[in-house]
């Protein structure tokens, strides 16, 4: 058990005899005048947009510190109502004790919102509108994951206990614009229930025994994939499998990215919609769509509330035949190198010349004059009394 409290300044801390925890975040928004990101302001918009994404992942290379026990969330939320998507991008820390923590989490809130020119940001200050944040959906409802698309091809070879290679696609950006999935996300923002998509990523780097054992499985599918021999005393020949071939390029490619810095992600869609919404999202990643077994909803809505990225056992299989879905299958379609995070993760973007998709009106109050202090409508004292 543990003690969960408001810290001020926007950071919510839970704080147990075996460690403490801090969460901390931040509203975004596309920056609305060309002012403030006129280096983009010359240049056709495809253009300015190729520019925006390279910024976006600059930033996220930025944000891939494995070892500082941080993670982070990027949030559309859809405003009952309004026909609008709030951005939110939240941030977790982990520490030993509560000050330590407490300090980690407002250098994390700090490092996030150093974010590209084509975005505004502002902190949650308030430990309510945070912990409200981290709870945007009832966990009744629909709930879909996008992940990396996990293939069994069939093997032949009979000097194997895997009747299948197991291939896990890579995350690709198709280079196709965001913009209808957060056009579906503002119209379900019409509807009377809100609906979130959670794209949340905790920088990681393999250990060394977990890139032997990538190299393990590599090499034995290398092995069904060059020409061998059965035993005595009736050997025959046995032909290299086409599907091994495949599956240990693939493994070795895998390697060769999961050996440097990388992300563990998770990408969550829950709420009304969220089977409709999931296909748009799919599809500018090269990802495939999960539905999510009524059994794992608690772990889903967990994994919300906590930033968490806790497996689904009863979803991620993908159908793979029994037996084929252990440590490695499930490394390889959650953990990706920041360029293939880059393709399920956007931050928010408007063209001017377009309908407004985003809730940007923390920034409008945040420029709006404050009202004079009735102290100041009086007349001002004189610098000495009379005499």
């Amino acid at each position: 058990m543990g003690t969960s409290v408001g810290a001020g300044d926007g950071v919510l801390l839970h704080v147990t005899p075996a460690g403490s925890w801090a969460w901390v975040g931040l509203r975004l928004a596309p920056a609305r005048a060309l002012g403030g990101h006129r280096g983009y302001a010359d240049v056709p918009e495809q253009e300015r947009r190729r520019q925006a994404v390279a910024a976006e992942l600059a930033w996220l290379r930025a944000q891939c510190r494995p070892g500082e026990g941080s993670r982070f969330d990027l949030r559309y939320v859809t405003e009952p109502g309004t026909g609008s998507v709030r951005a939110v991008l939240l941030g977790q820390v982990v520490a030993a004790g509560s000050e330590q923590a407490l300090s980690q989490g407002l250098a994390l809130r700090k490092r996030l919102a150093a974010l590209p020119a084509h975005l505004v940001a502002r902190p949650i200050t308030d430990s309510a509108e945070l912990l409200a944040e981290l709870r945007p959906v009832d966990p009744a409802h629909e709930v879909v994951e996008v992940r990396k698309r996990l293939t069994a091809l069939p093997m032949r070879r009979p000097d194997s206990d895997r009747s299948h290679a197991v291939l896990a696609d890579p995350l690709v950006a198709t280079g196709e614009s965001w913009e209808p999935v957060w056009a579906a996300l503002a119209a379900l923002a019409a509807r009377a229930e809100r609906t979130v998509l959670s794209v949340a990523l905790e920088p990681v780097q393999s250990a060394p025994a977990e890139l032997a054992e990538l190299a393990r499985y590599a090499a034995e599918y290398r092995r069904l994939a060059t020409p061998g021999h059965t035993a005595p005393p009736w050997p025959q020949i046995l032909p290299g499998d086409p599907a091994a071939q495949q599956a240990a390029a693939a493994l070795e490619q895998a390697a060769r990215r999961l050996a440097a810095p990388c992300y563990r992600i998770r990408v969550t869609l829950a709420g009304p919609g969220a089977g409709q919404l999931a296909p748009l999202l799919a599809g500018v990643a090269g990802a495939a769509v999960l539905p999510v077994a009524p059994v794992d909803h608690p772990v889903v809505h967990a994994n919300l509330a906590g930033l968490n990225l806790a497996p689904l056992p009863a979803s991620y299989p993908q159908s793979l035949p029994q037996g084929h879905y252990g440590w490695v299958e499930q490394t390889l379609s959650s953990v990706a190198d920041p360029d293939e995070a880059a393709a399920v993760l956007r931050l928010p973007y408007e063209i001017l010349t377009h309908r407004q998709l985003f809730d940007d009106r923390f920034v409008i109050a945040a420029a709006a004059p404050e009202p004079p202090h009735e102290a100041s409508l009086k007349a001002p004292e004189p610098p000495f009394p009379d005499l």
